[in-house]
């Protein structure tokens, strides 16, 4: 299933959510962001690395968005139940993601701009965030 064929959860139901908001205005798509790391665990948590930002509707002088509310989002996952990782290239740029209900748990998938693509479900997932300033690599 890819990003955009999933059924989004409800985003309440995922500890750490509101940060997010908080920081980003809204909840974020995760477009251009890159997933710095995948850390896949057995009996313990496993852990997902994405330097995320916002894109805001000003231009700069060269024509490009203006970035800004840089931050580190660990997506920190219990209970791997399915692991589906396609073209594993770190660092990875996220095309999409979207996080879906899958039986119990949850599934997150996410298409590429570039590198690593796939989905990974889980029975619970919880968001970090960390404030970055623009040229940190997180």
């Amino acid at each position: 299933m890819s990003a955009s064929e999933a059924n989004p959860v409800p985003l309440a139901d995922i500890p750490g959510t509101p940060e997010l908001i908080q920081w980003f205005g809204s909840f974020p798509r995760f477009h251009d962001a890159t997933i710095l790391g995948i850390d896949l665990r057995t009996g313990e948590p496993s852990r997902l690395r994405i330097r995320a930002f916002r894109m805001t509707d000003e231009v700069d002088d060269k024509g490009y968005f203006v970035l800004d509310r840089h931050a580190l989002v660990t997506v920190t996952i219990e209970g791997v139940t399915e692991v589906n990782l396609v073209d594993f290239k770190l660092p990875g740029i996220i095309g999409d993601m979207v996080i879906a209900s899958h039986d119990a748990g949850f599934r997150i998938s996410w298409d590429s701009a570039y590198g690593v693509s796939g989905s990974i479900v889980a029975d619970s997932i919880r968001f970090e965030i960390e404030a970055l300033q623009p040229d940190e690599s997180g």
